[in-house]
């Protein structure tokens, strides 16, 4: 497992799900986590469970969408811990279905805003930190949606979509920087939000099944592993990947299901 003392890490959205178990996992490994999130609440709480276990941790109530909010956890970081050498980048998620006929400009920008464009202002401000430190790493965190789109789903695969090319992009822009920058795909994690909407849709308790070939869904535990391997040394060459973390999805059950018509939302 490797070992993470003397690296400060920033994390959005890291109040729940694969944010949370990723601020966990990284103060588990010895790196001083700021803990992003606009719900206050989990934030701390997030903060207060690493260094209950004797980790470092601050929390600062972060919306990803405003600059202001971005500015102010970078200045924590250096404040607090000296600077910054990893971000990740999980603030995102669907909050609206629907084709691109069926989807207003609204739920359409929104969903751009807070899943694309988080990871740009999130980036822009921290490149600079980065190279100040000698290089870092960028962890953003896609989709299999981006590259298996499921029905009526439309501004949010397009929007993982972009964030693929977008860290392909980075990675080859920051390289003479020494910052390598990656993007994971998660298929069916159990988060609280899925969970959520799972209980919400009578008929899918078993998407994970369905879905997955492997037979379940995921964990956001192992969503954060993987986020950590790709942060570490161990993961030096790696750079400009795109990495899916699916039980198979991506594999081709997508294709099957997407014959009978049974993927996305039906309501």
């Amino acid at each position: 497992m490797s070992d993470y003392t003397g690296k400060v890490v920033l994390i959005t959205a890291a109040g729940a799900g694969i944010g949370r178990e990723s601020a966990l996992e990284f103060g588990r490994r010895g790196a001083s986590v700021v803990v992003g999130e606009l719900d206050k609440k989990l934030g701390d709480q997030t903060a207060a469970d690493i260094v209950a276990a004797n980790g470092q941790a601050v929390a600062t109530v972060m919306d990803a969408t405003d600059v202001t909010d971005i500015k102010r956890a970078l200045a924590l970081a250096e404040s607090t811990y000296g600077g910054l050498d990893i971000l990740v980048n999980v603030c995102g998620g669907t909050r609206f279905f629907g084709t691109v006929e069926e989807a207003s400009e609204d739920e359409w920008n929104i969903t751009i805003d807070t899943n694309l464009n988080t990871v740009y202002r999130c980036s822009k401000y921290a490149i600079p930190m980065l190279r100040a430190r000698g290089g870092g790493v960028i962890i953003n965190t896609s989709s299999v949606g981006a590259i298996l789109p499921g029905n009526r789903n439309a501004a949010y695969s397009a929007a993982k979509g972009a964030i693929n090319t977008l860290s392909r992009a980075m990675a080859v822009d920051c390289a003479p920087d020494k910052i390598r920058v990656n993007a994971i795909m998660p298929g069916m994690m159990l988060s609280p939000r899925i969970l959520g909407w799972m209980e919400t849709n009578p008929g899918f308790e078993d998407m994970g099944e369905q879905f997955c070939p492997w037979g379940r869904a995921g964990e956001p535990a192992e969503a954060a592993k993987l986020i950590a391997f790709l942060a570490s040394d161990d993961a030096g060459y790696i750079t400009g990947a795109l990495v899916p973390i699916d039980g198979g999805y991506a594999a081709g059950k997508q294709a099957e299901l997407m014959a009978k018509g049974e993927t996305g939302n039906t309501a």
